[in-house]
Formats: C-alpha cells, structure tokens, sequence
C-alpha cells in the first residue's frame, strides 16, 4: 500500500496493512452418496471487505468415505460468492474400505468491497459419501488502499 506525501496514516488503512485470518469453519452433517454440488453444511465463512481489490488465500479440507464395493470419483470445490474455484479436490474410490482426506489451497482477489462468502461444497459418487465434521476451510484476507 503506498501513501503519498500528505497523506495521514488513518486506523482504517493500518488496519488493512495486515492479513486478517477468519476463524476455522468446520463441516456438521454429511453429503449423502450421488449428490452433485451440496454445501458442506457448516463449512461457510461469511465476511466483509472494507476496499475493492482484497485478495483471499484460503484452505479448505474434505473427508470423502466409500459406502460400496464399485468404482467412482468424488470432487469438493470452494465456492467465492456463487462462483466454483478451481482447483478440485478428487476423491477416487477403487474398493469398498477407501477413505481420503483431501486438501486444497486458492488464492483469488474480491473484486467489489462488501459482503463475501467462501463456503465448501462436495459431489459424490454413487458409493461414497463426504462427511461434513471432519471438512474444514479457513480463509485470510489481505485488503489494499
């Protein structure tokens, strides 16, 4: 952030020198089998940004568990303000005992000042299911100006 000559320091712009960190939002329920993109319940973080142009890193965690004996892939997403981010979480299941915890990390810029929410969404395959307490996100915001 620079500041010109005559420019005051003001509490609003020191505290947007430093990254916030959004307190960890942990899954409750589970995403049945054969669901295409369900909220990880519990897993949404909703904040606000003070300046347009606010960049975001966020962690996000799912727990995928095989229910039957057939092959299928299952993926978890971060949603940013109704908008898929990329990359996927990818879940192959080959046997009936498969189990995956799977990690991703994002980073992205908020184009508008407000309101945002970052929450977690799954698809599971016909045999697996995405069990929401052990899903996890945590989102840090860097704002500008």
């Amino acid at each position: 952030m620079a500041f010109l000559a005559g420019e005051r320091l003001t509490a609003g712009r020191a505290n947007r020198l430093q990254p916030r960190t959004y307190p960890i939002a942990i899954g409750t329920g589970t995403v049945p089998a054969s669901s295409t993109n369900v909220d990880v319940s519990g897993a949404t973080i909703t904040l606000t940004t003070e300046a347009a142009g606010a960049t975001f890193k966020a962690w996000a965690v799912w727990d995928f568990n095989s229910l039957g004996a057939s092959a299928g892939s299952s993926t978890g997403r971060l949603v940013v303000d109704g908008a898929n981010q990329l990359p996927l979480a990818v879940f192959r299941q080959d046997a009936s005992a498969d189990r995956g915890t799977h990690a991703q990390s994002y980073v992205g810029t908020l184009a508008a000042a407000g309101s945002h929410t970052f929450k977690l969404i799954a698809s599971t395959s016909t045999n697996t299911e995405c069990l929401g307490s052990n899903c996890s996100l945590v989102v840090e915001i860097t704002e500008v100006a």
